[in-house]
């Protein structure tokens, strides 16, 4: 069974590779790119990459500390 960070990691992996496919097909038509437009959906693609990092870190660290509880009692 499939976690939720794996689906959102391959959503957002699906979601760029088509992306970066739009970009070159528009490219190579038009000459040009919005280079904003990929700035910004680049850059939210990484925050969302590291965001879902700290979250995965924060659950890792609980992990730990639970186990340490059970251990000592």
């Amino acid at each position: 069974m499939k976690r939720t960070s794996d689906r959102v990691l391959a959503l957002l992996g699906l979601f760029l590779l088509a992306f970066i496919v739009a970009m070159a097909v528009i490219f190579c038509v038009r000459g040009a790119v919005p280079d904003t437009l990929i700035q910004c959906t680049m850059g939210g693609g990484g925050l969302e990459a590291l965001l879902l990092a700290g979250i995965k870190i924060s659950k890792v660290i609980a992990g730990q500390k639970s186990g340490e509880n059970k251990e000592e009692i």
